[in-house]
């Protein structure tokens, strides 16, 4: 075996744990937000465990429509820390997600490391207690819509990775390691959201919570929906 497939195989391996971890994140969303039953959750993983295939699209599907929404939402705090070459960063990779093009696996990892790095930049600013200007209180009223519909799009994320990465059980029980390498390949696009689920997805729940919180520090009215969704949220 070579060290390419080898290498895809600890990937897939690492996932596996990856996405139990992001299945544990403390976040239960009600329904009228998006949240799923235990019921419907595992009904909707043993639809998906049979087929990696299907699972990765759906899984891409709900990493793309949600990072959208986590993007301009980033976009926004950016503009409201005068974070200029952040914001333009963030503004190009929401043309880029949403052009319609095909995502390979590196762009998709490029999409992640660029909202990590908005987000402890942001996180900076927010730590280091910068005050909002009038502008910049407008920016970060406007983030919080987008950063509801991010929370609800990445706790579907969570739940998309954990079918996925069920899916890939079950290619290596069934097929064995060698007919999961030997698929591998077509399935790199879901290795790579699914093993960053759990950074990803706690980096945007860390961050919506503080910026919840110095909004309504900095007399922010914040939307129903962001409400609802820092309610739902676990301490």
């Amino acid at each position: 075996m070579n060290l390419s497939k080898r290498t895809t195989m600890a990937a897939a391996v690492a996932l596996i744990f990856a996405a139990s971890a992001a299945q544990a994140l403390p976040i239960k969303l009600p329904a009228a937000l998006g949240g799923k039953s235990s019921s419907q959750t595992s009904a909707a993983t043993n639809d998906q465990a049979g087929d990696p295939a299907t699972a990765q699209d759906s899984l891409v599907r709900t990493f793309v429509a949600s990072q959208l929404e986590v993007l301009a939402a980033q976009s926004e705090l950016a503009k409201a820390y005068d974070l200029n070459d952040q914001a333009a960063i963030l503004d190009s990779e929401q043309k880029a997600l949403s052009g319609g093009g095909t995502l390979d696996a590196a762009a998709l990892q490029t999409s992640m490391d660029r909202s990590q790095a908005a987000s402890e930049a942001i996180s900076a600013k927010q730590a280091a207690s910068t005050q909002l200007t009038a502008e910049g209180k407008q920016h970060y009223t406007a983030s919080l819509p987008h950063f509801a519909k991010g929370v609800v799009g990445t706790r579907e994320l969570v739940v998309q990775a954990t079918h996925f990465t069920s899916a890939m059980k079950g290619s290596m029980t069934g097929g064995g390691l060698a007919g999961l390498a030997g698929g591998a390949g077509k399935l790199k696009a879901g290795v790579v959201v699914a093993k960053g689920t759990p950074a990803y997805s706690k980096s945007v729940f860390d961050v919506f919570r503080k910026t919840m919180s110095i909004g309504q520090s900095n007399g922010v009215k914040a939307p129903a929906d962001a409400t609802s969704a820092l309610g739902s949220m676990a301490p």
